[in-house]
């Protein structure tokens, strides 16, 4: 028997912004508290609008927030502050006359890192919502040994395709393609050497990816041919949310076969909003998904795509615009039954 009273019905709810978090499961975290033996300085988790040296965020800290991670579409950020973004990395570096540790905080949960200075060097209190510990510390003599380790870790960074480290032309958005003609041909006219066009929603069949707009891009093939005949590339936006259209063959793949996350019941998707409309999201959890993903971007299955077509990958933090700070709830379950609060 649980010394602990029976859970009420609600008791654990958490209201903020007009949303609710049930938290059907009840109330979790896991802790700990890191001491980087006489280093005067920590340095890491990329991807906050602040300098790479942390700040302190207790006693008297220039800051009075944790660090925190949890992605988010962020429009308009603030500069200086440890704010969450669109990525969360979390990893921190010391160095010290000893040599050199790093700290890997392997949670993909929200979590928050409060900075301070300790008796023996600084301190680093990581705290995440959910799931388990699982801390990896990594020795070496110098900066570059244990950025190595961590390589070791969580893989190297494949080497990019030679055209992707030129300079890329894009923006929100070219209209058809006669418009994309005239910026390819601009460049030529001004001697400016590029070598990819980017192609935003609009290019696509009421923002179903895999599909052209048939009015405005009607031979994506011979619009193609004209920048590969210049050595160029072009690049067309992919995103994991799914217009709910029962005219559009993956929304109708992805319902008959499960391939989508389920709202907090488990029985039905999870339905948000974004630039589509009413759209549901694809659970990457599901090995099944994986497979269907992947065999979309084949030649015989993405009409219109030649070998010069490369993917932009966007708004998979994931950003759902009517969701709770603008993502999806932490309620809804992927594939295992794991929450979305354990994975986000």
């Amino acid at each position: 028997d649980s010394i602990y009273p029976p859970a009420e019905e609600g008791m654990w709810e958490e209201s903020f912004g007009g949303h609710t978090d049930p938290k059907p499961r009840g109330p979790a975290a896991v802790a700990m508290d890191v001491t980087y033996d006489g280093a005067s300085t920590i340095y890491g988790l990329a991807e906050h609008a602040s300098s790479m040296a942390l700040q302190n965020t207790v006693k008297g800290g220039k800051y009075s927030d944790p660090y925190r991670l949890y992605n988010l579409d962020v429009f308009e950020y603030e500069l200086d502050e440890t704010m969450a973004l669109y990525g969360a990395i979390p990893l921190i570096t010391a160095h010290s006359d000893r040599g050199s540790v790093s700290s890997f905080w392997l949670n993909s949960a929200e979590t928050f890192i409060d900075v301070a200075d300790g008796s023996r060097g600084k301190v680093a209190h990581w705290i995440s919502e959910s799931g388990t510990i699982d801390l990896f510390v990594m020795l070496g003599e110098n900066p570059k040994a244990v950025a190595k380790e961590y390589a070791l870790l969580t893989g190297f960074q494949a080497l990019p395709q030679e055209f992707s480290l030129g300079y890329h032309q894009c923006r929100w958005n070219y209209k058809d393609e006669a418009d994309v003609k005239q910026v390819d041909a601009g460049f030529d006219t001004h001697d400016i050497p590029y070598d990819t066009l980017w192609l935003d929603i609009e290019h696509t069949d009421g923002k179903k990816y895999f599909t052209w707009d048939k009015s405005l891009f009607p031979n994506p093939v011979q619009m193609q041919e004209g920048l590969k005949a210049k050595g160029r590339k072009m690049v067309t936006i992919i995103d994991p949310h799914i217009k709910r259209d029962n005219g559009y063959h993956v929304h109708k793949d992805a319902e008959a076969q499960g391939l989508y996350v389920k709202d907090g019941s488990g029985s039905k998707p999870y339905e948000g909003w974004c630039w589509p409309g009413s759209v549901s999201y694809l659970d990457f959890f599901n090995p099944n998904t994986l497979q269907y993903w992947a065999d979309k971007f084949s030649f015989d299955q993405y009409e219109g795509s030649t070998d010069i077509l490369y993917t932009w990958n966007d708004m998979n933090e994931p950003s759902v615009f009517n969701g709770p700070e603008v993502t999806m709830k932490k309620q809804a379950l992927h594939y295992g039954d794991v929450e979305h609060r354990d994975v986000h």
